[in-house]
């Protein structure tokens, strides 16, 4: 009992020691050092940083394209002259079909109206089509077209092909009249180059012409002569 009283005046008694200090944890700099050492904490690191770069580029071509967005080409056929277009019997009469003989001689001169982008054709072909039928195709070699610059294709057609239904119906009107409705298309694969390394994704613009050409045997008609026709092009879609 006694030893017992003796300790609680004990802890009664003025303590005159160093002031008792909470634990203290690792130095700050110590943690950040460990974190830094972390593989996993640098690898989340690293992507964060590299997620807000792409970000950053995905923002700034998506404004400069927006900036320079391109316009379409422009397309006219200057000039078209047919030396032939007749129609002839085929062996086959059972099947209504007519033997078409043409030679068609069409200049198409292909605007581009961009200051920024330069026109890479990477495919070029141009259909001659009459009453909805084709009787005519060239094919033209990869080229390079300049930013605000105009370039002039003439594709000739020239041989013979079967005419049927609608095309041999339309042949024996426009014959009478003196002018022939022809369409001329022209089909495109193109990219455009936006800076010296850089090419925009494939774009595929058609152009539809209809141009309307005297009949060689109607001198009435080749004094008319042709009237230079304004084509229509798809956008950069």
């Amino acid at each position: 009992m006694a030893d017992r009283e003796h300790k609680v005046e004990h802890l009664d008694q003025p303590f005159y020691g160093p002031p008792v200090l909470p634990p203290v944890g690792p130095p700050a700099a110590a943690a950040r050092r460990r974190c830094v050492a972390d593989p996993y904490a640098l690898c989340c690191r690293a992507t964060r940083v590299v997620t807000i770069v792409v970000i950053a580029i995905g923002v700034v071509a998506l404004v400069l394209w927006l900036v320079s967005l391109p316009n379409a080409l422009k397309a006219y056929v200057d000039a078209a002259e047919l030396t032939r277009f007749d129609l002839g019997g085929n062996n086959d009469s059972s099947k209504q079909q007519q033997l078409l003989r043409y030679n068609l001689t069409v200049s198409v001169s292909i605007r581009n109206p961009n200051r920024d982008q330069a026109v890479l054709y990477r495919r070029l072909e141009a259909v001659a089509l009459y009453g909805g039928e084709r009787f005519g195709y060239v094919d033209f070699p990869r080229t390079r077209q300049g930013r605000k610059s105009t370039m002039v294709i003439r594709p000739s057609f020239s041989g013979q092909g079967v005419l049927t239904g609608a095309g041999t119906a339309a042949f024996g009107r426009e014959k009478k009249e003196g002018f022939f409705n022809i369409n001329v298309k022209l089909h495109m694969r193109v990219r455009l180059k936006v800076m010296i390394f850089v090419d925009s994704v494939e774009y595929r613009p058609d152009v539809d012409c209809y141009i309307r050409v005297p009949d060689p045997s109607n001198a009435t008609a080749v004094a008319l002569g042709f009237t230079a026709t304004r084509c229509r092009v798809d956008d950069f879609l």
